[in-house]
């Protein structure tokens, strides 16, 4: 073997590894945490705000996984009145599993496990109470019901 066929080789080599890396990489779905990005961060000041108001709240919602009842319960205080809004329920390695659920007043959401995929998930807590807008993140664990 010359010195011609061995670089013919390590290119031809090169040449199907790199066309192997483009096929592999076609079949990973990129799944963007947020979709609408861009107009989030057009939003950015309000978005910094409702953080703010959150911030300046001397009781914060909470968020539990009960393993006994295996649901996952959001409770908000009893302080903060009347509620509206949403809660966003995403995991950031897909947008496949997202979810939105809506806020109407209620101090207490249950939200059972088997709706959520083992893993870790984001909760995002849009809501006004008073007057006032605020945000709230959090994030939690869904362990495997599986032994």
């Amino acid at each position: 073997m010359n010195w011609g066929t061995s670089i013919a080789f390590v290119y031809a080599f090169f040449a199907l590894s790199m066309i192997g890396a483009v096929f592999a990489s076609r079949k990973h779905d990129p799944g963007l945490v947020q979709k609408d990005y861009y107009q989030l961060d057009l939003d950015y000041q309000a978005h910094l705000d409702k953080k703010q108001n959150t911030a300046q709240l001397l009781e914060k919602p909470q968020v539990r996984f009960d393993s006994a009842q295996n649901t996952l319960v959001l409770s908000f205080p009893e302080s903060l009145g009347d509620i509206s809004g949403q809660v966003k329920v995403y995991q950031s390695k897909t947008t496949k599993r997202d979810f939105i659920l809506p806020l109407k007043g209620e101090k207490t959401l249950v939200l059972p496990a088997e709706k959520l995929h083992y893993g870790r998930w984001h909760l995002d807590l849009d809501w006004q109470s008073q007057g006032k807008a605020y945000f709230l993140e959090f994030t939690t664990f869904v362990p495997s019901d599986k032994p």
